[in-house]
C-alpha cells in the first residue's frame, strides 16, 4: 500500500466521514468510496467551486494560492484540498 492509499484509508476510517474523493490533476475521479453519481455530482460542483477561489486568491496575490478550502455547513464539513 502506497503512501497515498494509507492517507485515504485513514482519512476514511475517522469518525463520521462519510465519503472520500480523489481526482487526478485533469479533475477526473481516481478514488472514490461513493456512488458512481454522487462522486460525479461532488467532483463537478467543487472542481467549480475550488476554480473561482483560485482566481480570487491571484487577483487578491498573485503570489499566492488556495491549497485548502474547509466549509461548514449545519449539517456537514467538507474539505477539499489540492494536494500540493
Amino acid at each position: 500500500m502506497n503512501e497515498a492509499e494509507k492517507t485515504i484509508k485513514r482519512i476514511q476510517a475517522q469518525k463520521g466521514v462519510e465519503g472520500v474523493i480523489v481526482v487526478n490533476a485533469e479533475g477526473i475521479p481516481i478514488e472514490s468510496n461513493l456512488d458512481h453519481q454522487r462522486t460525479l455530482h461532488y467532483t463537478y460542483n467543487f472542481q467549480q467551486l475550488l476554480a473561482r477561489t483560485q482566481r480570487v486568491m491571484k487577483d487578491l496575490d498573485p503570489q499566492n494560492e488556495a491549497s485548502l478550502l474547509d466549509i461548514q455547513t449545519e449539517k456537514n464539513n467538507i474539505l477539499i484540498s489540492t494536494g500540493k
